[in-house]
């Protein structure tokens, strides 16, 4: 058991103690988050165990909902076989025939294999039957699920199987996110979250330009936590009773005044730019049209706005998805940037694609937290491993080293730790 730091092929932590380990990557992110421009990248395993895992939510309602599985099914009908086929275990003897038949036939498509199986009895229909069910059940992308859903009711606004799984998807969805003022913003994840923030800004100075924080996450744990630090930051609402999404919110910095006869102005150093690019669970789309950040709990779930229903809502409330894309875009492309992931798995093809691009810059540096193990993490590290990329992982002593709490607890706060170990020695 032990902590790697994979770069460009080597483990930078190889040949080191466990104590040297924890060292090396603290005195590595401490000197990363100097960084001129310095992004952040939080996904949802950051917000675990407070709020749960796609897959988790998407169990239970597939274990209440029958007819939900029904409705997955037709989606992952239309998908790419391959989608299946790397959903089976490399040892699994049937994978190897799976993989074989689909390349001598051409089978495209998830429908495609399942009917050549039937027609040809390649495998015994209950062999069949036990990976589809499998591979259906075990569906978790909500998101892109309720995306092709809004589609097909696009052109079949009537239909009642659509319709009903749309609604049991996206109540069941948003009940699953804490709303405003809830007892889930006052645990262990919300002082994680507050650490970190606490420990981010103990590393900036007057000098040092806004961070910014990208995050696919609905909840509220970052608003929370940035104000608990009196962090001044704007997630697109200016600060005025009606709250309307403005992108160039992003583009202002507040100045402290209290040298005001100075040459220049002097900018607040402890501000922050939060791009909630799937939207929030306190954003709701008003009877205009536009969208509002609401400052009050929101009962009405018809006008929250969260990126699987923005689709649903008028042409002005689905703008900020693609301007807080292009923003995302936009800030990888700074100079002297450093991008620090975490809590995500590389599962979105889009996001990965905007990362992705930026390696090929000089100085673009990506440091990601993750289980190198995770299948789509892997194949992202694998392609661009040569690149200015640092993979941080591993376990020790019963512990995920790229968990949100570890990477607090051990990593960012190592120094105090020590610092607090030889007191007691002192003291004793």
């Amino acid at each position: 058991m032990s902590i790697y730091h994979l770069y460009k092929g080597k483990d930078e932590n190889d040949g080191l103690d466990l104590e040297q380990q924890k060292q090396n990557i603290s005195s590595f992110i401490k000197a990363q988050f100097s960084a001129e421009n310095l992004v952040f990248f939080i996904g949802s395993g950051c917000s675990v165990p407070a709020i749960q895992l796609m897959s988790q939510t998407m169990k239970a309602i597939i274990g209440k909902h029958d007819d939900i599985l029904c409705v997955i099914k037709k989606f992952l009908d239309t998908k790419n076989v391959n989608l299946l086929i790397d959903s089976l275990d490399d040892k699994d003897i049937l994978k190897g025939v799976i993989v074989q038949s689909c390349k001598s036939h051409s089978l495209e498509t998830i429908a495609d294999l399942y009917n050549y199986i039937i027609q040809t009895q390649l495998l015994e229909k209950e062999q069949l039957l036990e990976i589809y069910e499998n591979f259906c059940s075990s569906f978790s992308d909500i998101e892109s699920l309720l995306n092709w859903i809004q589609n097909g009711l696009n052109f079949s606004p009537n239909n009642e199987q659509l319709l009903n799984a749309f609604k049991i998807l996206k109540d069941e969805f948003i009940a699953s996110i804490p709303k405003l003022d809830s007892d889930s913003y006052k645990g262990d994840v919300f002082q994680t979250y507050a650490d970190f923030y606490k420990f981010v800004f103990s590393n900036r100075t007057e000098e040092s330009s806004k961070i910014s924080v990208f995050t696919t996450n609905y909840d509220l744990f970052n608003e929370y936590s940035l104000e608990a630090n009196n962090i001044v930051y704007t997630t697109g609402f200016p600060s005025t009773l009606a709250k309307r999404f403005d992108i160039n919110q992003f583009k202002y910095r507040l100045v402290d005044d209290t040298n005001r006869y100075k040459d220049k102005w002097q900018p607040v150093f402890k501000e922050a730019n939060l791009y909630k690019i799937h939207g929030s669970i306190n954003w709701i789309s008003g009877e205009d049209g536009f969208l509002y950040q609401s400052n009050s709990t929101v009962t009405n779930d018809d006008v929250v706005v969260i990126y699987p229903t923005m689709l649903k809502h008028k042409e002005t409330a689905q703008a900020p998805y693609s301007e807080l894309f292009r923003e995302f875009s936009n800030c990888l492309q700074k100079k002297n940037t450093t991008l620090v992931v975490m809590g995500y798995g590389f599962p979105d093809e889009h996001i990965n694609t905007i990362i992705s691009q930026n390696l090929k810059n000089q100085d673009f540096n990506l440091i990601i937290f993750g289980n190198k193990n995770e299948s789509k993490l892997n194949d992202f590290y694998e392609e661009f491993k040569n690149r200015d990329l640092h993979l941080i992982g591993g376990q020790f002593d019963n512990k995920n080293a790229h968990h949100f709490n570890v990477i607090s607890e051990e990593f960012l706060n190592y120094q105090k730790q020590v610092l607090s170990d030889v007191e007691e020695d002192n003291n004793e």
